[in-house]
């Protein structure tokens, strides 16, 4: 396993073929908070559940061969760079982490900071952005404009739905994503899922849906009820 941070963002500079500056020495805190990422995610299990769960079909497509090749010829920082396209060796660390639940929305965006990354999408302070959804991993939330709209209190049952909601996250919350479980277009069990996920979910402020393909999921902000104002009685 690699110790060095630093040293290592050589080999992701080598993957994506351009040459960068090297990175400047980081805090001794930041250091070993990376270290300590690095050794919980750079495994096979991690790795595995990388690709299976938490990549969607656009990812996987990035990568020739067949899946056991891909993940015997590269470790999960080279994995999340090829398919994310993150540009350093640390920022990978953050990002596989938090795609994989080690750290919360907030952590991330700190040790993004902390790294002089650029904010990642839905992370830009002052930036104004339509709003999105958020799941947050570690308390099994889902929120939406300050407001939990959904909480899973049964993760291990609920696989389906998390693994839904982590693929939203990690993509930054697009209109649609990919089906995370690769399933066939006729498969009815996407439509369970949507059912499932709904059925918990305050579906007065948004909702999930099938996307009409038989290949992914959509969300949808739900338009406000407009409220008629009874006219004043003119005198």
């Amino acid at each position: 396993m690699w110790r060095d941070t630093n040293d290592n963002a050589n080999k992701v500079r080598a993957v994506a073929g351009k040459t960068q500056p090297h990175p400047p020495e980081l805090p001794d805190a930041l250091r070993e908070r990376l270290q300590e990422l690095i050794d919980g995610v750079f495994n096979d299990v991690a790795k595995r559940e990388l690709w299976t769960n938490r990549f969607t079909d656009a990812d996987r497509s990035r990568f020739k061969g067949e899946a056991r090749h891909v993940l015997d010829r590269h470790n999960i920082i080279e994995i999340w760079h090829i398919a994310r396209g993150t540009p350093t060796w640390n920022e990978c660390i953050v990002e596989v982490a938090f795609a994989l639940g080690f750290i919360n929305d907030s952590h991330r965006a700190a040790l993004r900071d902390q790294l002089g990354a650029k904010p990642a999408p839905g992370n830009r302070p002052g930036a104004r952005q339509p709003a999105v959804p958020h799941w947050d991993d570690d308390a099994r939330e889902l929120c939406y404009r300050g407001k939990v709209v959904r909480v899973v209190k049964r993760p291990k049952q609920a696989h389906n739905i998390v693994s839904i909601l982590r693929a939203f996250e990690a993509a930054g919350w697009p209109p649609r994503i990919d089906d995370p479980h690769g399933r066939k277009p006729n498969d009815e069990t996407r439509r369970r899922d949507v059912s499932n996920l709904n059925a918990g979910l305050d579906t007065t402020l948004i909702k999930f849906a099938c996307d009409g393909n038989g290949t992914g999921f959509l969300w949808r902000q739900v338009a406000p009820v407009k409220t008629t104002k009874a006219r004043k009685r003119q005198r």
